[in-house]
Order: structure tokens, then sequence, then C-alpha cells
């Protein structure tokens, strides 16, 4: 897709193909890969996961990176032609640093590949810490825009919404209870805020046109982002 060839520098796509080219070696042997890399510079560690694509993949992997204590700055998803997803996500730790200490790298690694290859629940049992401060001092009003316009083939969601923990899981979640594939997306954070665009398709692959289901989607996702 021609977004991500726009977005990746040449060293990290060809990393990625190392990775989806091992993946696709491996087979059923091997669920899912997981690669991360650290960039101190910019205070952020890349996590990519490249496997077969299915409802709920993305609330998974975002739930699983939450549950272990990581903080999503950005997220990017893309899918292939045959069925395959690579996310992209930068995280960072509680100090707004690399997410980079290696023992954590490793438990987040395996966290990711149970919770894909087992369909575990990758919050059950966990606690979230508490807003900041900073974040507690900010009243966001919940924003949901549908558009049928922007894309040929799927419809466009864009959220926008006061960031907090478990945000994107909640988003992400919301979005498949409502029976909706993510087809693409990208996700930013800025300061308090976060926004979020999906490319999204119904169960039948088309977009979401009665009107009916477009109110549920913007009240489901706005009581997401509210986190109610």
């Amino acid at each position: 897709e021609e977004p991500y060839w726009q977005g990746f520098d040449l060293d990290t796509q060809e990393r990625h193909a190392r990775m989806m080219r091992a993946q696709d070696e491996a087979g059923h042997e091997t669920p899912i890969s997981v690669e991360t890399r650290a960039d101190d510079f910019r205070a952020v560690t890349q996590v990519s996961t490249y496997t077969k694509d299915n409802l709920g993949l993305f609330a998974k992997i975002s739930g699983a990176i939450t549950a272990c204590g990581a903080t999503i700055a950005d997220a990017q998803v893309f899918t292939t032609k045959d069925g395959m997803a690579l996310d992209v996500f930068w995280v960072q730790d509680a100090s707004d640093g690399a997410f980079n200490e290696p023992r954590r790298l490793k438990n987040l690694t395996q966290t990711i590949k149970q919770v894909v290859a087992k369909g575990l629940d990758p919050l059950a049992g966990v606690t979230l810490p508490r807003l900041q401060a900073r974040y507690e001092a900010f009243t966001l009003e919940p924003q949901v825009l549908i558009d049928n316009g922007a894309s040929a083939w799927r419809t466009v969601i864009e959220v926008n919404g006061r960031d907090r923990p478990g945000l994107l899981y909640d988003i992400a979640q919301a979005i498949t209870d409502l029976d909706l594939s993510i087809s693409s997306a990208h996700i930013a954070t800025f300061g308090e805020r976060a926004i979020g665009v999906y490319y999204v398709k119904n169960k039948f692959g088309l977009k979401v046109t009665h009107d009916v289901t477009l109110r549920k989607i913007r009240d489901t996702l706005k009581h997401a982002l509210a986190g109610v």
C-alpha cells in the first residue's frame, strides 16, 4: 500500500520484509512474528507484528501491549490482499522514554504471541494505572466522525478524545464488538489528546451505510472514548 512505502524508511522496510518472509516460511508453526526496535534518540520503541488477519486482532495486540505496562504513542495497521496484517506500534514506558528494558521487552513479545495464538483476553486481571494529573486537568469532548466518501471501498471513522491508559484497546475492542474489521488505521497522541483514523468494513466486506448502524457506531465509540 502506498501509505506504507511513504511512512517507513528503507531500513525499516527491509526489516519488515525479513520478518514477513520468515513468518511466511514458518507457516502455522509460528502464528505470529514480533519484532522490537528501540530508538533511544526519539525515546520510543517500535513494535512490529505480522500474522494472519482476523476480527479483533488489533484490539488483542494493543491490549497485550497495554497489559505489559507500555504506553502506545502511535500505531499503524496495514492488511495485505492475501489476508495478512502488519501492525506497527510505537511505545514508551511510564517515564515517556523508550520501552527498552530487555526483560520487559521479552515479556512484551511473549505476551503478544500468547494472546494472539491462544485467543486470551489481554487485560484480564490487569489493573490499569490512573490517569496522570496532567491529563485529569483536561476535559475533551469525545468526537466521532464517519465518512463514506473518503475511500472507494471502506468506511472511514475518525475518533478524537482524551488519551488515557487502555484507550486504544477500548476503541479497537468496540469496533470489533460492532462486527467491523479494521483494514488500516493510523493512531497518534498529541499531549493529552488521542486521534485515530480507522478504515473499516462490515462482515460482508462492504462499507457501512445503514443509518441505524452508523448511529450505533457513533454512540458506541463515544462511550469507548469516554471510558464508560
